[in-house]
């Protein structure tokens, strides 16, 4: 286990610095009202926009419960750690952090950042047009490692770009958890992709070897749609 940590973390060192990196605030609907979270998104975002960030709100299932994410997206990790500093001391963000932030921490359900590992040229703008994902989520098997498990995804990846499937791939810290993230203009573009995809010669075999030759196991799946925002 030390070892897939190791691993882990090597990759995140090797490719963070130069790859796209988001953060995501995941919270339950307010009072039951998603449209009081989006007011409270819209408020954060003037502020967080104009001071460099990228930002995004989708929707998805944890633990049976739906949510909504704010996400903010980076060009790299000196554009992150440039813009927490800058954060740090900025009056509107402090003022919007003492009056609003009160009323939307109960309700955060998880936190967490990731970065880009396959898709070094990513920009902020890399799901623009793009309003469903797929996102499936990976670790190695214990007779496995994080590499073994990190080309089999690199194989599956170029297989689902054939098909046409925007693909994003991101680990989220050493844990050594994967995630894939396949994006498509709507439920029936990517639904429609993925079933060509999987109904193919070079999937059923990529697919095969993956059984017989297991390097990871599956942790969860999610459908995620995207929050309008102006």
């Amino acid at each position: 286990m030390f070892k897939k940590l190791l691993v882990g973390l090597s990759i995140v060192l090797s490719s963070a610095a130069s790859a796209e990196i988001f953060e995501a605030w995941d919270f339950s609907a307010i009072e039951g009202d998603a449209q009081q979270n989006i007011a409270l998104f819209d408020s954060a975002k003037v502020i967080q926009e104009k001071a460099g960030a990228h930002v995004e709100y989708w929707q998805h299932d944890v633990n049976g419960e739906n949510v909504i994410a704010y996400v903010i997206r980076f060009k790299d990790l000196a554009s992150w750690a440039k813009w927490k500093d800058d954060m740090s001391a900025n009056e509107d963000w402090l003022n919007w952090s003492a009056k609003e932030w009160p009323k939307a921490r109960p309700h955060l359900v998880a936190s967490y950042a990731m970065n880009n590992l396959l898709n070094p040229e990513a920009d902020v703008d890399l799901t623009e047009g793009m309003n469903v994902m797929y996102m499936s989520a990976w670790e190695a098997s214990d007779d496995s490692n994080n590499m073994k498990l990190f080309a089999s995804i690199q194989n599956s990846v170029k297989i689902s770009e054939d098909f046409g499937i925007s693909s994003q791939v991101y680990v989220n810290g050493p844990s050594g958890i994967f995630y894939i993230f396949n994006m498509g203009e709507s439920f029936v573009d990517l639904t429609s992709k993925l079933e060509k995809r999987n109904t193919s010669k070079e999937w059923q075999e990529y697919w095969s070897n993956a059984q017989t030759q297991r390097a990871g196991q599956f942790v969860r799946q999610a459908w995620i749609t995207r929050v309008a925002n102006n």
